[in-house]
């Protein structure tokens, strides 16, 4: 599925920049062609008018016999002009009927339809032509008598930049074309490996959290059977299995609740209720009142408070404490000690849960805050739990904008770290 997909986002990468790349080439070249062409017709324009009075002395030169020697002269300075005009332009007289009458530089009109020319140009008086020899942007003036003027340029270096600009696009088109493959591929791959995550992770979950109902409800249908198949016992003599339908539906309670938390928090719709409280207070609330389960335990609780006000949510706040004080009297020594100390540092509260216990393996200390994880299975056996505390803990931490963090060596027991932004003081 997801090789498919990133086929499928290569390729749309790859189609989004061709046609992008399509458009601006297209119009970059329509822009450069006719931007040339008008560079042309401007040229035309200019030298036309410069040639137009004074091309009867060049064409007609049996005026000349008409003229005094100052306009012999006049003539000749005539000439000079003509000499200065650009190389490129050349200029020619010819009849209605296409003759040529005057062509000083020698073009090639060789498959010029001249006299069609003539007839359009009361309409286009610069047009593109197309001899033998090259194509040409030629301007059309009549001179009188069916005499007309034509100037001109080639066409040839323009349409040879215009091919070099279209081969231009092509090959780096090619080699974009290319690049965008191959970094499409790998942005594909990079996009979709959150998302592959994210339904491992949700299919590891689910399968998880199948495993964890599925326990409790074999061992209440197991013991619900054995109630139903003794119709004439009295309830002493179901006691047992009464008591282990209620454990396993209390487990089934919390379980749920849990996974209805953290499903809530993975939608954003586990709001938080946020108010100034002091955390040290609450910490010392949730001590006093995990001070019974101590001793039952046989464990030893020791706390150090003061004051750090923060910004939160009371009672997800509590269950945060209740979270790691209770993990931490799980996995203690009977007989050790759980300490919890909570103070400031900076501008954040830091609150510390530790244990005396057996501590945890540095590759489990990875993955201690996952969801349905157990470090040491064996270890851990009947110590109860749904294996989403600290998930959920590590939530209800992120949530407040702060940070969780354990420490542990084994043997040597296990510390969690909390930090909490402190509220702002008000002035």
């Amino acid at each position: 599925m997801f090789e498919r997909a990133r086929v499928v986002l290569t390729v749309s990468y790859a189609a989004a920049l061709v046609a992008t790349l399509a458009g601006i080439g297209t119009v970059v070249y329509v822009l450069i062609r006719n931007d040339l062409n008008e560079e042309i017709d401007d040229s035309l324009r200019l030298a036309s008018s410069q040639l137009e009075g004074f091309i009867f002395s060049e064409v007609r030169p049996e005026l000349d016999r008409d003229r005094g020697d100052d306009d012999h002269e006049e003539a000749e300075h005539d000439g000079d002009r003509l000499a200065v005009l650009s190389s490129d332009v050349f200029y020619l007289a010819f009849d209605a009927s296409g003759a040529v009458l005057f062509n000083p530089r020698g073009v090639n009109v060789e498959g010029i339809d001249l006299a069609g020319a003539a007839r359009d140009s009361s309409d286009e008086p610069i047009q593109h032509v197309s001899g033998d020899d090259a194509d040409y942007r030629v301007a059309i003036r009549p001179l009188g008598d069916g005499t007309y003027l034509a100037v001109g340029r080639s066409l040839r270096l323009v349409q040879h930049q215009l091919d070099t600009l279209r081969m231009v696009f092509l090959y780096g088109g090619m080699i974009g074309l290319g690049a965008s493959i191959a970094i499409g591929f790998w942005l594909a791959g990079r996009t979709l490996t959150p998302i592959r995550h994210a339904l491992e992770s949700q299919r590891r979950f689910v399968s998880d959290a199948s495993h964890e109902l599925r326990t409790p409800l074999a061992v209440a249908k197991a013991n619900s059977a054995l109630i139903l198949d003794d119709p004439e016992g009295n309830i002493e003599s179901h006691l047992d299995q009464a008591e282990a339908i209620a454990t396993e539906l209390d487990h089934l309670t919390v379980l749920v609740g849990d996974l209805t938390t953290l499903a809530r928090a993975d939608e954003g719709r586990a709001n938080l209720l946020l108010e100034p409280l002091d955390l040290g207070e609450l910490t010392a609330e949730v001590v006093r009142d995990m001070g019974a389960l101590a001793d039952l335990l046989g464990v030893g609780l020791a706390i150090e408070t003061h004051p750090a006000r923060v910004s939160g949510d009371r009672a997800r706040l509590r269950q945060l404490l209740l979270i790691l004080v209770d993990n931490s009297l799980k996995y203690a020594h009977e007989g050790g000690h759980v300490r919890i100390r909570c103070t400031t540092e900076g501008n954040r509260a830091e609150l510390t849960v530790s244990d005396d216990g057996d501590g945890i393996a540095p590759a489990d200390q990875k993955r201690i805050f996952e969801r349905f994880f157990r470090a040491d299975a064996e270890r851990t056996r009947g110590k109860g739990g749904t294996g989403l505390g600290l998930a959920i803990g590590k939530w209800i931490t992120e949530a407040h904008g702060g940070r969780i963090s354990v420490e542990s060596e084994p043997g040597k027991g296990t510390t969690f770290h909390v930090r909490l932004p402190l509220a702002a003081e008000r002035g």
